[in-house]
């Protein structure tokens, strides 16, 4: 799971299965990788990010998505959403580097 590439999609899918997660659940592992396909879902995409943002990436077209999706559920200013989701992932993205680092087999 270690290999570059979305091979460790798939394995991260089976590997919760064994470990008897919902199918539901383990499906993300798969489906995050498509988060701008129609279907892709909220948790889709928050699993997206979050995946980035641990390697110390930005994706400024994930994240637009995402904030938009944040806004309409909350009702609340794209402008409120996105200073608060920025602020976020400027702060995870940052250390992303050193958790690299400490990760590498």
């Amino acid at each position: 799971m270690h290999a570059p590439g979305h091979d460790h999609e798939g394995a991260g899918e089976s590997l919760l299965l064994r470990a008897g997660f919902a199918p539901e659940i383990a499906r993300a592992c798969v489906t995050h990788a498509a988060w701008s396909e129609p279907r892709a879902t909220l948790e889709d995409r928050c699993i997206a990010l979050a995946d980035k943002l641990w390697k110390g990436k930005r994706d400024e077209a994930l994240e637009g998505a995402l904030l938009g999706e944040l806004a309409a559920r909350t009702g609340r200013a794209r402008w409120d959403v996105f200073d608060a989701l920025d602020a976020i992932c400027d702060d995870v993205a940052r250390r992303g580097p050193e958790r690299l680092a400490r990760s590498v087999v």
